[in-house]
């Protein structure tokens, strides 16, 4: 990009995948020298009251600025009718781009959420969807989420007594595009062919401990892979919360002799370290919007078997998905039959993802949008 950008970016719900993301943009466009990033930040609870109250918060920072930037960078946590409506007067033409880490017309509601009974989810989702036509670009972490919303908008839509903004669809899809999310670089080759000790494969979960991750699907393979006579060692290292779900505390106690490491490791190092010692991830979510666990795992070699439906449609190819069809052990079986030669062209579809390319990506979105003689964007000046 020509021009260097100032780029005001907006993290309302600033940890696990949304400061992964936001932490590594503003690093790589510092890097890269394309643009320079002021980085605001609220810690990442409460996502409801974030979704509610952020605009606020954030529209009354805006007087700690000395300049205006050429444009606002935040996220899905953010409502941004209700922002643009709050900002000064001469601020409200700026243009601003909404990233979408996950939506919440789509994302799966478990049986503990108490929202579901009374669906005052709908809420949140008309929230996203308000605040999509509200800015002036809607980029998706992935195709398959990207597709996922737009479609689940004229059926949510529906059921609304009248006026029920049958453009709404049209418009947020002409506008939207997609940029992944960026991964650092990878190991490099060599470190993943030093790492594969003999013994039964290890098998790795690196997610969340959450409903939406399917930690019950993976304990059903786990036991089929049991019942088959497969033998296996495991990985645990997704990050866990308050309470236990009820398919991590049958893992510990089925297979408490195979587990080989049990518990978030806040070290990067240590983490690194786990991956490199997996040889097959196995994962069959009920939401994956991008997938930066799998990608991680991918980057040191680990082959995954996942199913259809999500975000790993993207970029995955056929062989690493799950065949309903044919024993898990006999697809076990296959993969550990070619590992290092699957585990290299797995390092290789990572390399795709890293931060340089993804910025480079985003660098030439931004173009588009600021090219567009529809923006009547004030000179530069100071703030009083």
């Amino acid at each position: 990009m020509a021009k260097h950008l100032n780029i005001l970016m907006i993290d309302p719900f600033h940890t696990g995948s949304h400061a992964h993301w936001s932490l590594g943009m503003r690093d790589h466009w510092h890097v890269q020298k394309t643009a320079s990033v002021t980085l605001w930040t609220l810690p990442g609870r409460h996502w409801k009251w974030r979704m509610h109250g952020s605009a606020a918060t954030f529209a009354t920072r805006i007087a700690e600025l000395d300049q205006q930037p050429d444009v606002i960078l935040t996220t899905d946590m953010m409502d941004v009718s209700a922002f643009r409506g709050l900002l000064p007067k001469g601020w409200r033409n700026l243009p601003i781009v909404q990233y979408f880490h996950e939506n919440q017309l789509t994302y799966p509601s478990g049986p503990s959420d108490p929202d579901t009974p009374s669906r005052q989810d709908r809420t949140y989702a008309f929230m996203n969807i308000q605040s999509a036509l509200a800015a002036d670009a809607i980029w998706f972490n992935s195709h398959a989420h990207q597709k996922q919303f737009l479609e689940a908008i004229p059926s949510f839509l529906q059921p609304l007594p009248d006026a029920k903004m049958p453009h709404a669809k049209k418009a947020i899809e002409q506008k939207s595009d997609v940029l992944p999310i960026g991964i650092a670089q990878p190991n490099h080759p060599e470190g993943f062919l030093k790492n594969q000790p003999a013994g039964p494969p290890v098998i790795l979960w690196n997610h969340r401990w959450e409903y939406d991750k399917a930690p019950d699907r993976f304990l059903l393979s786990l036991q089929e892979l049991q019942h088959d006579g497969f033998p296996f060692k495991l990985i645990l290292c997704g990050k866990q919360f308050k309470e236990c779900p009820e398919a991590l505390a049958d893992i510990r106690t089925r297979f408490s002799n195979q587990i080989i490491h049990d518990g978030y490791v806040e070290s990067r190092s240590e983490y690194l370290k786990l991956l490199r010692r997996a040889d097959i991830a196995i994962h069959e979510p009920r939401q994956e919007y991008f997938g930066i666990s799998m990608m991680e795992s991918m980057q040191a070699g680990v082959l995954p078997l996942v199913s259809r439906g999500n975000a790993y449609d993207d970029y995955l190819p056929n062989w690493c998905f799950r065949l309903p069809e044919l024993p898990l052990s006999q697809q076990m079986t296959t993969r550990m039959e070619s590992r290092v030669t699957l585990g290299l062209e797995m390092i290789s579809v990572a390399e795709k993802y890293n931060w340089n390319e993804i910025v480079h990506r985003a660098d030439g979105l931004l173009a588009s949008l600021l090219s567009d003689q529809s923006f009547s964007i004030p000179p530069k000046s100071k703030i009083n």
